[in-house]
């Protein structure tokens, strides 16, 4: 195999993986805008939240 080819082996795969990136984006951006998807960082701060709330010992009387 020449030089020449091993470049050109090397250099395709970001081609694909833009073009998956962009798709991807493009039915996030579809979904997020037709669907009630739930707020990510809303449930892990509230799953955090529940998790500390585990974690601390009962208080006292």
């Amino acid at each position: 195999m020449s030089q020449q080819h091993k470049h050109l082996l090397i250099s395709q795969p970001p081609g694909p993986l833009k073009l998956g990136f962009a798709f991807g984006n493009v039915v996030g951006m579809y979904l997020a805008q037709n669907y009630e998807v739930p707020d990510i960082g809303k449930k892990v701060s509230e799953f955090k939240k529940d998790l500390e709330a585990k974690k601390k010992p009962p208080s006292e009387k």
